[in-house]
């Protein structure tokens, strides 16, 4: 029998199987860094793309926010615009009855009286002047009486002015109150 070494050959073999099985953990390596890194390209991807759908998010809801700042602010002027509205149609309103009420103070307002001040308070007017004489007061008073826009009124004081220059030695100076009549019985008279 012939003496064979096979010790050598094991090396050999045992090298060739070491070799293999390293160039196959490189082979798996490599496979594995290509898979990890295909892997983190994709998620790169889906990140940079879930960027951008939230920064077109974010431009919406700054444009949505700018929207909702200029409605309020639409909002607030159109508040604005119909309290002047309100009081333009209020002031309107008024200066027809204004316009009135001075219209009929000239009505009942009789010769010989002269008026020189009137001021409204609320539903009261006051009014201070002169008078030829005491009987043109009675009679502005029951003109104003008899008036549809006014109430009964009432003589606060009367005191004679001998030296008026227009009216001379008879003349007197009156302060009178009377109230305005309600609406209603403004209203009524009209249609009567």
């Amino acid at each position: 029998m012939s003496r064979i070494n096979l010790l050598p050959w094991r090396e050999w073999e045992r090298e060739r199987r070491n070799r293999a099985f390293f160039a196959r953990l490189l082979v798996s390596a490599v496979l594995a860094l290509g898979v990890a890194s295909m892997a983190g390209l994709y998620i790169d991807r889906l990140e940079g793309r879930q960027e951008r759908r939230a920064g077109a998010l974010r431009a919406d809801i700054a444009e949505l926010d700018d929207r909702i700042v200029r409605v309020e602010t639409l909002r607030a002027e159109s508040a604005g615009l119909e309290a002047r509205l309100a009081a333009l149609l209020q002031l309107h309103a008024e200066r027809s009855g204004v316009a009135g009420m001075l219209h009929e103070l000239a009505r009942t307002a009789s010769a010989g009286i002269h008026y020189e001040t009137l001021a409204r308070s609320g539903e009261a007017i006051r009014a201070s002047g002169t008078a030829e004489s005491a009987a043109r007061i009675s009679a502005l008073m029951r003109g104003l009486a008899a008036s549809e826009r006014f109430g009964m009124p009432t003589l606060r004081s009367i005191r004679e002015d001998p030296g008026h220059a227009e009216y001379g030695g008879r003349a007197v100076h009156f302060d009178l109150a009377f109230p305005l009549a309600s609406h209603s019985r403004a209203s009524e008279a009209g249609r009567g």
